[in-house]
């Protein structure tokens, strides 16, 4: 019987591999894990927050489902919403991936997630260039607004609104046109 190498992979390593097509993969510091399937409210939210924030910063560029790398940490991940500078963007086209995180990150809370994950994968962000970080509470219509990575520097609610500052825009996006239609109902004015 064989020995099981338990030691981290890299990026190289991992794009080699023939996973199974029919599930995503990603690479989490040298581990491969399996991302599970997005309800149909998270990959509407991400649609939303993605057009939302596209059209607040013209002058970048907005994904869903961003695809990025970190070679230095082994990470080749996807941001459920990720902008990035449109020559990063232009690079990264190039490339077939953006290399370094997106300079805003938006993720939107699923059962899968823990609180762990979470405050890892931020920390991963900050680390190799995101700005603002977003996290989405589709149960309770909330966003923590983190411009750091331990702590949010505010939780948005309905009636609040976001405000962000990257790429020299300002940009206001109310949280009920966020979540409206998708979590509340249509026009929901609370």
């Amino acid at each position: 019987m064989g020995a099981v190498s338990t030691r981290p992979i890299t990026i190289e390593e991992f794009d080699k591999l023939d996973l199974p097509k029919d599930r995503d993969w990603e690479l989490h510091n040298g581990e491969i894990v399996e991302v599970s399937l997005a309800s149909w409210i998270h990959k509407w939210l991400q649609q939303r927050v993605c057009l939302l924030l596209q059209q607040a910063f013209v002058d970048a560029v907005a994904l869903n489902e961003c695809p990025f790398q970190i070679e230095s940490t082994n990470d080749k991940r996807s941001a459920d919403v990720g902008v990035t500078a449109k020559e990063r963007a232009q690079q990264a086209a190039k490339d077939r991936i953006l290399n370094g995180a997106p300079e805003l990150v938006a993720e939107v809370v699923s059962p899968s997630n823990t609180v762990l994950d979470l405050k890892q994968y931020r920390r991963l962000c900050f680390a190799h260039g995101t700005k603002i970080f977003l996290t989405l509470y589709p149960d309770d219509n909330t966003i923590e607004v983190h411009l750091e990575a331990e702590k949010p520097d505010c939780v948005l609610k309905v009636g609040d609104t976001l405000r962000l500052s990257l790429f020299g825009t300002q940009a206001e996006i109310p949280v009920t046109t966020i979540f409206s239609g998708i979590t509340l109902p249509e026009n929901d004015s609370r």
